[in-house]
């Protein structure tokens, strides 16, 4: 056998080095740990960003098609569209992709349910092209080419059979029946997919017209996907829930051509390594693509080296619902930290060397002197009581041997003493023997006399040992059926949960006092008693005596007598509503508590001595008493009868009355009673609600115009108009900005809004549309949201108010502000969009342009563009500025509006 005792040096060496070693490797751990922690917070944190900014940049995308679906549905339901016309259609078509660039919309077109086809299409080679197809065309599709104002020119190309009814995005509209997006499919013309956003056109007997569509083309996604930085050599791309390849990060087309067919390709079969691979480990972990619900980070091993990944899913609520992946491989952060593993590793070994030569030479000084302390010790456990040592290497060990020489002398005088107490000890048992034994027989006599049942149970196994007399004639069990078994083998206990609580605080209390218990006798009937109990030792075992005292009649008795008193006043004195009873005269017979406190009163005495004549005294409106009475007499009892009632100090409350009629044997009237429910907080919050309403309702007027409100309490989805002309000014103030660096933000306000409310007056004077204010801008148009025709010579006017109003204010240091004026006339989109905070705008490249009349014109001068003139050189007086160059859009002549003929 091999001893299990360890020798001092090792007990010395071992948890020594043990200890230098994990506290260096703990540390090296721990460094390792939080830089892996870093690399998982960087990871993480890189793919939010990037999944963010590629889900903002895919509803830029789609929301262009969206509003201009909405548009020529729009146009087309209320007439201003004729899709008979296809001129008509070009030019709004032409006009249309002025507002958004061509990344966003690709092509827009309409199809009729006969076949016939007309569109407007940016081509791979740069160039808008008009396509037709239908009867004009035999069914072939021509490609036309257009010129800068939207008009056909020559034909560019004759095409294959083209009949829009069997197009994939045809054929989704008729089966959505409401706006929805296409499934990806492959162009008529140009090699490449793309998406569509398709509206049915319907009649008003709800018969299908045609459908209008614009296009999105995918590789504009692929192309902002390979813009995207992620990390060295992390990559992303999109799938449908099918698996197929939408757009990824590669140069690799998400389809392949082959014999002039294309195919989609899934993201599992895609030549990059890293995509494909990725692909393959999401459908393993989720077993289907469309179990992906919400965005989630994972990882997974590829080639030894952990990737991280992140999906998410993008819908857009109209039949697209894709996955955005972006995976990272840790490689391209842990470099640093395998360097900082390995120079730990050889400190950590370093460290252990050190420890064990420091430990070996410490274990030999330390030794020697407990090896003298070890051998004196066992010469005293052989008998040898009179060891002495003497140790002066260590201060501690000579302290111990010190100790130990004292030890050695108080064992020889204990040896002595204990002799003499051994034989004390043996006179004194002999006698406590002979008490206890009488202590014994006293005890069994009152054990078997006493009136209460008794029992002894043995701790351990909870076996009864003994019971008395009381117990063997209230039970009905024999002394036979019960010693030696548990209560629960014949089913004393009715409620063996009780039992083990009550066995659970006796062996933990040792105790226990008149706990309420029920037992269930031998013929099945059930007592009530009071238990008291304490653990006692007989005969060397820990044993329970229980002591239970019958209390079943009493208990009987006690229970009668509370359940009449219970039924007696429950109802009236504890319920939380008023209940009373009232003489036709209008006295009170009685009243609860409740009700006294309803009015106000102390107690219900008070009440019905204080209140004599309750038609006057009580109700604020003395005729609904009589209109109480009338109604009770007519249907013999009434519901939900709301007035309005004074309290004790004269306030006012709401009440809902129930209540009946009483009658004697003789039909004649006794009484009415009934119950009173204090409605006053429901009434004030009806009110309050009501408030509200219409606080809400004048506000959304202020922010809206008023049939853009009514329209959108209607229906909470975007809304978008085009208006074929309107006009729109911008003003600037000259020198506000210099002046806000002089004068505190507060007074800066004040004097805007002064200014600002001169203007809004002016704009509402001649019916035009405060738009917003940004800074010291201020915006208007006019022509919508209703059209007006004289809006051109509403906005002229205005700019002239203008131009006087704002010479009616000075500066901070006496000197005429000036107002800087741009006004251009053109076709804009106007609506309301997103789902909060809403504020009616326009888009629309007349509203660049107008914006741009102001920023380059003059101090005190109103610019204008030819658009404008035009419509106003009748009636008012023009300067010729000239031609100037205007940002964005090139040289432009424009005009001075000097006045009105």
């Amino acid at each position: 056998r091999i001893s299990r005792r360890i020798p001092l040096r090792a007990i010395l060496i071992v948890p020594f080095v043990v200890q230098i070693f994990g506290a260096v490797g703990l540390t090296g751990w721990l460094s390792l740990r939080n830089g892996q922690q870093a690399v998982n917070e960087v990871t993480s944190q890189l793919r939010n960003e990037v999944s963010t900014r590629i889900q903002e940049r895919l509803e830029d995308y789609l929301e262009a098609p969206r509003i201009i679906a909405q548009i020529n549905q729009n146009a087309i339901n209320l007439g201003h569209l004729n899709i008979q016309d296809t001129a008509s259609l070009t030019r709004q078509f032409w006009q249309q992709r002025f507002l958004f660039d061509s990344v966003n919309i690709s092509a827009i077109y309409f199809g009729g349910e006969e076949g016939e086809f007309i569109g407007l299409g940016f081509q791979n080679n740069n160039r808008w092209e008009i396509g037709r197809a239908g009867k004009s065309t035999k069914g072939k599709f021509h490609s036309i080419g257009i010129d800068s104002q939207g008009n056909p020119t020559e034909l560019l190309e004759i095409g294959n059979d083209y009949d829009p009814r069997i197009r994939p995005w045809y054929k989704s509209a008729v089966e959505a029946k409401k706006p929805t997006w296409s499934d990806i499919y492959a162009d008529f013309k140009e090699l490449r997919l793309k998406v569509t956003l398709v509206q049915p056109i319907y009649q008003n007997n709800n018969q299908l017209i045609g459908v209008v569509g614009v296009d999105f083309v995918l590789s504009h996604i692929t192309e902002f996907l390979q813009s995207l930085k992620i990390g060295k050599s992390g990559q992303t791309f999109i799938m449908e829930r099918s698996g197929f390849l939408v757009a990824s990060y590669t140069s690799q087309k998400p389809f392949s051509l082959k014999e002039q067919e294309v195919t989609r390709i899934k993201a599992e079969n895609v030549d990059n390594y890293l995509i494909s691979n990725t692909a393959n480990y999401l459908r393993e972990y989720f077993g289907d693509f469309s179990k992906i619900n919400q965005s989630q980070q994972l990882e997974f091993p590829l080639n030894g080296e952990r990737e991280f990944l992140q999906v998410v899913p993008f819908s857009n609520g109209k039949n697209l619902d894709w996955l955005i992946v972006v995976v990272v491989p840790e490689a391209d952060f842990m470099e640093k930290i395998n360097v900082n593993t390995r120079t730990t590793i050889k400190l950590c070994l370093i460290a252990l060397f050190i420890a064990t030569i420091v430990g070996v030479l410490t274990s030999r000084w330390i030794s020697y002197p407990v090896m003298l302390l070890s051998a004196a010790s066992r010469e005293i456990a052989r008998g040898k009581l009179n060891q002495k040592i003497e140790v002066k290497i260590v201060n501690e060990l000579e302290i111990l041997a010190d100790s130990f020489n004292l030890m050695a002398q108080q064992l020889q005088e204990s040896f002595i003493n204990l002799e003499k107490t051994n034989a004390k000890l043996e006179q004194r048992v002999e006698e406590r023997t002979a008490a206890l034994r009488q202590s014994e027989e006293k005890f069994a006599l009152a054990f078997q006399a006493s009136p209460d049942v008794i029992t002894i149970t043995n701790l351990a196994d909870h076996k009864l040992i003994e019971v008395n007399e009381s117990f063997i004639q209230t039970t009905g069990y024999s002394r036979q059926e019960v010693i030696g078994k548990t209560s629960l083998e014949f089913n004393l206990w009715v409620n063996i949960e009780e039992r083990s609580r009550i066995f659970t605080i006796l062996e933990t209390q040792g105790k226990i006092r008149n706990q309420e218990i029920k037992l269930r006798l031998k013929s099945g009937k059930i007592r009530v008693g009071l238990l008291s109990g304490e653990i006692i030792f007989l005969d060397g075992q820990t044993c329970l005596l229980l002591i239970i005292n019958d209390i079943t009649e009493r208990k009987q008795a006690a229970e009668a007598l509370q359940t009449a008193e219970a039924k007696y006043r429950s109802i009236f004195e504890n319920s939380i509503e008023g209940i009373f009873q009232t003489t036709p005269d209008g006295y009170f017979l009685s009243a609860n508590p409740a009700l006294a406190k309803m009015y106000g009163y102390s107690d219900s005495l008070q009440l019905i001595t204080n209140i004599t004549n309750i038609q006057q005294q009580l109700y604020v409106n003395p005729n609904r008493r009589q209109e109480f009475i009338d109604a009770i007499n007519k249907d013999g009892e009434i519901s939900n009868f709301e007035a309005q009632v004074y309290r004790c100090d004269g306030s006012i409350i709401w009440i809902s009355e129930k209540a009946r009629a009483v009658h004697n044997f003789n039909g004649e009237l006794l009484y009415y009673e009934g119950t009173v429910e204090d409605i006053t907080f429901r009434k004030k919050a009806e009110a309050a609600l009501h408030a509200e309403q219409e606080k809400s309702e004048h506000l959304l007027m202020n922010i809206l115009p008023e049939p853009i409100a009514f329209r959108l309490k209607q229906d909470t989805s975007a809304i978008a108009d085009y208006f074929e002309e309107s006009t729109i000014l911008f003003s600037d103030i000259v020198g506000f900005t210099p002046l806000s660096v002089r004068i505190s933000p507060i007074e800066l306000v004040n004097l805007l809004n002064k200014i600002f409310s001169k203007f809004d007056h002016i704009a509402e004077f001649y019916g035009l549309e405060k738009i917003k204010t940004i800074g010291d801008a201020y915006m208007v148009a006019g022509g919508l949201p209703v059209p007006k025709e004289n809006h051109a010579e509403a906005i002229a006017n205005m700019a002239l108010d203008m131009q006087q109003e704002i010479m009616k204010f000075t500066t901070d240091i006496d000197r005429q502000f000036q107002i800087r004026i741009g006004i251009n006339t053109g076709p804009v989109v106007a609506g309301v969009i997103g789902r909060k905070k809403f504020i009616y705008d326009l888009w629309g490249d007349a509203v660049n342009v107008a914006s741009r009349m102001e920023s380059s014109g003059e101090p005190g001068k109103i610019q204008v563009t030819t658009a404008t003139y035009e419509l106003l050189k009748n009636k008012y007086i023009f300067e010729e500025r000239g031609i100037i160059t205007v940002k964005g859009r090139g040289r432009m002549l424009t005009y001075w509006l000097r006045g009105k003929k």
